[in-house]
């Protein structure tokens, strides 16, 4: 049931992305994964934040470890106060990673728009198995160069760059106490998003209108982060708000996941106005990034 609900929500948010390369002249869209975050705790101990891939991106796919990619980030590096010796270790880290075979054949060639849901479920199933052996391995690596509140940090990090796609993980779902009937639930919003995902897609597809594929992707992605959200207990979305940790605004970089604005705003019991602020913001920038960088 897990592995088949990841996956499930992996293909879901990767259809919001088609929303937005739906106006690339391609047949097949990038599968997610991009800057998401094995996020086990480190050596510093406490809760853990998840450990499977992203729903937003392509990271994941090409191979990539997550946490090193956001380690690539000036300005994550500035945050978690790394310093000289630290960076040029983890060089030596990256290079070292970099240099390992990668189980990622096929990725760049599979049709996500053409694929069934079994074979999206299948693909982002073998996705999640490489990516958690490649993620454990650099983990292992960074606890011998990372203190435990960098690790903390960077961990928090990770979480806000997944924002709801990590409640599709086990890791999270024990943090939060999440019920087996709320994860059913999870499995049924992600069934009947992507049935209605996958439409509005094919009507994008044949209008053309750019401008109306970024404002239907950002609702979608709203809708979709809303849905998920609504399966938590006011208790459980404020737990997973404070895994979260401080806010930080990862800029172009930012996650497109569904992060701490909404989340944020459905905490506050503001999420109306929260989200026609963020909506407003998207549309001066093209309204091409999503809300968990904020």
């Amino acid at each position: 049931m897990k592995t088949r609900l990841f996956a499930g929500m992996a293909a879901l948010f990767a259809m919001v992305v088609a929303l937005e390369l739906s106006e690339v002249p391609s047949a097949s869209a990038q599968p997610p994964g991009r800057n998401q975050g094995d996020a086990d705790r480190g050596r510093g101990g406490g809760r853990q934040a998840g450990g499977g891939q992203r729903g937003f991106g392509g990271g994941a796919t090409r191979g990539g470890d997550p946490v090193m990619s956001l380690l690539r980030s000036e300005d994550v590096r500035k945050e978690l106060k790394i310093d000289t010796e630290q960076e040029a270790a983890l060089k030596k880290i990256e290079e070292h990673v970099r240099s390992q075979p990668r189980d990622n054949a096929g990725a760049r060639d599979f049709d996500f728009r053409n694929a069934s849901e079994e074979e999206r479920q299948e693909f982002f199933a073998k996705m999640q198995a490489a990516q958690k052996e490649q993620s454990a391995k650099s983990r292992e690596l960074l606890q011998e160069v990372l203190m435990p509140a960098q690790l903390e940090r960077l961990d928090e990090l990770a979480l806000q760059q997944r924002g709801v796609m990590a409640l599709g993980d086990a890791e999270t779902q024990k943090a939060l106490g999440m019920t087996s009937q709320q994860v059913d639930k999870l499995d049924k919003v992600r069934s009947e998003q992507e049935s209605a995902m996958r439409e509005k897609m094919q009507e994008l597809a044949q209008s053309g209108d750019r401008g109306s594929m970024r404002e239907k992707m950002s609702e979608a992605r709203e809708e979709l982060e809303e849905s998920v959200l609504g399966v938590l207990t006011p208790e459980q979305k404020e737990k997973f708000e404070e895994m979260k940790g401080e806010e930080f605004d990862f800029g172009d970089r930012g996650g497109r996941g569904g992060g701490r604005g909404g989340d944020r705003a459905e905490r506050g019991g503001e999420r109306g106005g929260e989200r026609g602020g963020r909506g407003g913001e998207r549309g001066g920038r093209g309204g091409g990034r999503g809300g968990a960088g904020r």
